[in-house]
């Protein structure tokens, strides 16, 4: 870890990308297969697959929560302006040096 830390709640979005595959698979299954699994098929019952795929989401959230609390716990703090909000440094003097290199 550096003396700046670009953190912009990432957590939530990295833990949905297992649904976001989930629902691709089944969307691919329903347009390229003529016998799409109907509802009693064997395959469908696989519901171990939904549940890992949607406790992710929960993780996330939690883990959105606890990253700022970590990067409080070694020392870091969020710049206070507003435009650099999703910075965390070491010295609250390094936030006039940074360069924002956002694209939106």
């Amino acid at each position: 870890m550096g003396n700046v830390i670009s953190y912009s709640k990432t957590c939530i979005m990295i833990s949905s990308i297992p649904l976001f595959l989930y629902c691709l698979f089944f969307t691919c299954l329903f347009l390229f297969q003529k016998n799409f699994p109907q509802r009693g098929h064997k395959f469908m019952n696989n519901n171990y697959v939904l549940l890992i795929t949607l406790s992710s989401i929960p993780i996330g959230f939690i883990g959105n929560i606890i990253v700022p609390f970590i990067l409080m716990a070694n020392s870091y703090t969020n710049c206070p302006q507003e435009n650099l909000s999703k910075y965390y440094v070491k010295d609250v003097a390094m936030c006039e040096k940074i360069k924002r290199s956002d694209l939106f």
